[in-house]
C-alpha cells in the first residue's frame, strides 16, 4: 500500500515538475520573441526617425507595428511640420491672383490633416493612465497646437467667429492639461516653459476675451485673424518657451 501510494506521489511530482518545465519553456521562448519583435521595431523606428521628409517619415511610422504611443507621437510632430508647410501654400496662394482659387482646396487640406493629427492624439491620450508624463505632455501640447492652426485656417477660410472661440477653448484645456503633466515628468525649466508660454500667449492679454467679442465686419475679421497667426507654435509644435530664468504662475 505505501509502496503504491509512494509510487503515485512520485508520478504526480514528476507530472507537476514536466508541466512546469513546459511552461517555463513556453514563457521563455515568449520573452525572446516579444524581445526581437521590439528590438526590430526599435530598429524600424530609428530609420524612420532618419527619413528628412516628412510625408515618407510619417508613411514609415504608420507601418510600424506595434503602434506604439512614442510612434503615436513622432506622427503628430511630423503632421505639423507638414501642416505648417501648406499653411504657407495657402497664404501664397491667397495673394496670387491666379491661384486664390485654390485657397479653400489648400485649406480644407489642412483641415483634413489637423483634424487626424487631433484625433490621433486624443486617441492616443485615451489611456493616458499608462502613459508617461513625458509622452502625456507633448501629446496634449501637440493637440493645443494643432487647434490654434485649425482656428487660424477656419478663419482664413470664412468661418464663423463662434466655431473659431471654441477650438480656442478647447486648445487651453489641451496646455493646461500639458503644463499638468510637464511637472509631473521632472522635466527641466526649459522643457517646462514650453506648454505655460503657449497657453500664456493664447490666455494672456486678454486675447481669448477679445475673440468673445461678435465680429461681423471683414475688416475686423481680418484684425482676429493677423492676431491669431501671431499665436501659431513655431515648427515642432511647440512654441519657443520662456527664458528658462522666468516663471510664469497660473
Amino acid at each position: 500500500m505505501k509502496t503504491g501510494i509512494t509510487i503515485t506521489v512520485i508520478v504526480l511530482l514528476s507530472v507537476a515538475f514536466m508541466l512546469l518545465g513546459i511552461y517555463g519553456a513556453h514563457e521563455y521562448r515568449t520573452a525572446i520573441a516579444q524581445e526581437t519583435r521590439n528590438r526590430l521595431v526599435q530598429q524600424e523606428l530609428q530609420k524612420a526617425d532618419a527619413i528628412a521628409d516628412d510625408h515618407a517619415a510619417v508613411a514609415a511610422y504608420k507601418k510600424l507595428s506595434p503602434a506604439l504611443p512614442e510612434i503615436q507621437l513622432r506622427i503628430v510632430q511630423r503632421q505639423w511640420r507638414i501642416a505648417l508647410e501648406m499653411l504657407q501654400y495657402m497664404q501664397r496662394a491667397r495673394s496670387n491672383v491666379e491661384l486664390q482659387d485654390q485657397t479653400n482646396a489648400y485649406g480644407a487640406r489642412i483641415k483634413t490633416l489637423l483634424d487626424e493629427m487631433i484625433e490621433r492624439c486624443g486617441g492616443t491620450l485615451a489611456d493616458s493612465a499608462s502613459l508617461s508624463p513625458s509622452l502625456v505632455w507633448q501629446l496634449y501640447n501637440t493637440a493645443g497646437s494643432a487647434k490654434v492652426l485649425s482656428a487660424f485656417v477656419m478663419l482664413e477660410t470664412g468661418q464663423h467667429v463662434d466655431k473659431v472661440q471654441s477650438v480656442m477653448r478647447d486648445a487651453l484645456t489641451d496646455y493646461k492639461a500639458a503644463i499638468e503633466a510637464v511637472d509631473k515628468a521632472g522635466a527641466p525649466p526649459a522643457r517646462k516653459n514650453i506648454p505655460r508660454w503657449n497657453f500664456e500667449v493664447l490666455s494672456g492679454k486678454g486675447n481669448v476675451q477679445k475673440f468673445e467679442v461678435s465680429m461681423t465686419d471683414m475688416e475686423r475679421n481680418k484684425t482676429l485673424k493677423d492676431n491669431l497667426e501671431t499665436l501659431i507654435p513655431e515648427i515642432g509644435g511647440y512654441g519657443p518657451g520662456e527664458p528658462i530664468e522666468t516663471i510664469i504662475k497660473k
